[in-house]
């Protein structure tokens, strides 16, 4: 069964400024929402925020699937190569329904969670694939890496119906407290008594329903579980520019970390388009055999740093985010194949904005995708009153990629989410924590976070600008900015920088205030799990435990007295 959805009417907006912007304002729906703005700021307001309108013909992930299990039978749809093991679309259509009149059995429909323990693998695939078929919301849960203590926590406060774990991991969940199926062996039983594949009655699945739910990485607390609906994820994954150009016949890679949101844009974006979803290896030689046979990579800067595109001829899309991009990482990749650089976090569905990149131009976040708004507003998180054009605030999105909000968290997602005064009706919007600025070609800026700023020396300064400034050097590949005690430092690659003229060209920048006074030039920047820089590491650097081939440089910081 395919469901179809319509979406909302946006606001009227004109094709251009006009000198009679006054008679066009008044067209605008909800100018009251806007008094703060002149005639010729409201018109851009919704020109650059109000993300063009696109139908969405499978709104809800797993139809979209089954219609390529019908009309491509025979193509791949995911392979394991270090394993050889290969499943079409037909042979994972059957693994998937079998194991979802499992699930239905254990009372799994809509409103239902399901975690997966797991790790990267094909039955990773046919678990979550299962999930959604049966109704329910799966909850990714890597096993290699989350903690004890954290897998406990998530259990306790996702409450799951049921727990799909890999036979390694099956040990590490209570059964006695919600239902755990051994993955391979009930596959395995299901495969040899020829059980009943055929597609499930539909549990009438809503495009609102839930898909999934990513636990945040908890760096600032415990982790947050992120209610995320089916029609926020089928609205990227569905058309250009975030669907990365995937289609029937490309090898998508899966690189990221499964627990990671961007690892589900990678596994639901190739199930969703009928592509081949190649699974790596867990080495660094595995994956670069693998990345040499793929057509499309989604990765972050860091990770997409430690390759040269040169070695992979095959790459036909490669889009980058979860942190800031260089612009000279941008230019590089662009030379060679078609670049995006993308923003936007969990809690509105994998990205709200997306930039093809052409090298030499200045490397942005792009502009709103369809059917997504974004907004710059006041940087006071009471407020939510709109900026000109041109003035840095901090970012919130509003649209059908809006999530639910935070699982058992109501103060923490009536802080972050809230009714969007912008478009009316029940519409939300959410509060990025990024911060912005609109450029005069209609594309945004992305200028850090909002929280990301310290004080040094009684001066504040923002650590993303700083970094900004650092590379501004045509030699530096990544840089980053941290307060170790009580010194700024800056941290960039490669290890053969200058970083007497990465200092120079801060210093042309920044405010001396702003200028680190120490620095460290690696190879490459340690990354987390999710394949982020990993912050923690370096200040471990700093602090002594400098890795092999590190430089370092130490500038005299100028006196003088401060002010806040």
């Amino acid at each position: 069964m395919t469901t179809t959805a319509t979406w909302a009417t946006p606001p009227s907006m004109p094709s251009s400024p006009t000198p009679s912007t006054s008679k066009i304002v008044h067209k605008l729906p909800y100018p009251t929402a806007l008094p703060a703005l002149s005639p010729e700021d409201l018109v851009l307001f919704y020109r650059y925020g109000i993300g063009s309108r696109r139908h969405v013909e499978f709104p809800v992930i797993h139809h979209s699937f089954e219609h390529h299990a019908r009309t491509q039978p025979d193509a791949i749809a995911v392979e394991h190569p270090l394993y050889g093991q290969t499943l079409t679309f037909a042979q994972l259509e059957v693994q998937a329904n079998r194991l979802a009149r499992r699930l239905r059995a254990q009372g799994i429909c809509p409103g239902k969670k399901v975690c997966i323990l797991s790790r990267r693998s094909i039955y990773l695939i046919v678990a979550i694939l299962a999930t959604l078929k049966s109704g329910g919301q799966y909850v990714p849960l890597d096993a290699v890496t989350i903690p004890d203590s954290t897998l406990s926590y998530v259990l306790n406060d996702a409450k799951p119906s049921a727990v799909l774990a890999m036979s390694e991991f099956v040990h590490r969940v209570d059964s006695d407290v919600v239902p755990t199926l051994d993955l391979e062996a009930v596959i395995a039983e299901d495969e040899a008594q020829n059980a009943d594949g055929s597609r499930l009655q539909d549990a009438l699945v809503m495009p609102s329903d839930g898909a999934y739910v990513i636990y945040t990485s908890g760096t600032t607390g415990v982790p947050k579980g992120v209610d995320v609906r089916h029609r926020g994820v089928t609205n990227v994954i569905s058309g250009p520019p975030a669907n990365v150009g995937m289609r029937p016949g490309l090898r998508v890679g899966q690189f990221l970390n499964i627990a990671f949101d961007m690892g589900a844009w990678e596994i639901l974006g190739s199930l969703y388009n009928g592509c081949t979803l190649c699974i790596r290896g867990n080495t660094k030689l595995d994956w670069i055999a693998l990345m040499k046979t793929v057509q499309v990579v989604i990765a972050t800067p860091s990770i997409l740093a430690c390759h040269e595109p040169v070695d992979y001829p095959s790459i036909q899309h490669v889009i980058v985010g979860g942190e800031p991009c260089p612009q000279a990482l941008a230019d590089k990749w662009a030379r060679f194949t078609n670049f995006s650089n993308c923003c936007g976090p969990t809690e509105i569905s994998i990205c709200n904005t997306v930039q093809p990149h052409t090298p030499g131009y200045p490397l942005s976040i792009g502009k709103p995708i369809p059917n997504t708004n974004v907004y710059v507003l006041s940087r006071d998180p009471s407020s939510t009153r709109p900026l000109p054009i041109g003035e840095i605030g901090c970012m919130w999105v509003g649209g059908i990629g809006v999530s639910n909000g935070y699982l058992n968290l109501p103060e923490k997602t009536a802080e972050r989410y809230r009714p969007d005064p912008f478009v009316g009706g029940a519409a939300m919007m959410f509060n990025t924590g990024d911060l912005g600025r609109w450029r005069s070609d209609g594309q945004l800026d992305h200028l850090g976070r909002a929280d990301d700023q310290i004080k040094v020396k009684g001066f504040r300064v923002e650590l993303d600008g700083v970094a900004a400034a650092m590379r501004s050097h045509d030699a530096v590949v990544n840089a980053v900015a941290l307060l170790v005690g009580t010194e700024l430092w800056g941290f960039v690659t490669p290890a053969s920088v200058d970083l007497q003229r990465v200092r120079d060209a801060t210093a042309a920048i920044q405010p001396y205030h702003a200028v680190p006074t120490q620095y460290l030039a690696v190879d490459a920047f340690p990354v987390t799990k999710n394949g982020k820089v990993d912050k923690r590491a370096l200040v471990v650097y700093a602090e002594g435990q400098f890795c092999e081939g590190a430089k370092r440089f130490s500038a005299p910081s100028r006196s003088g007295s401060a002010s806040p």
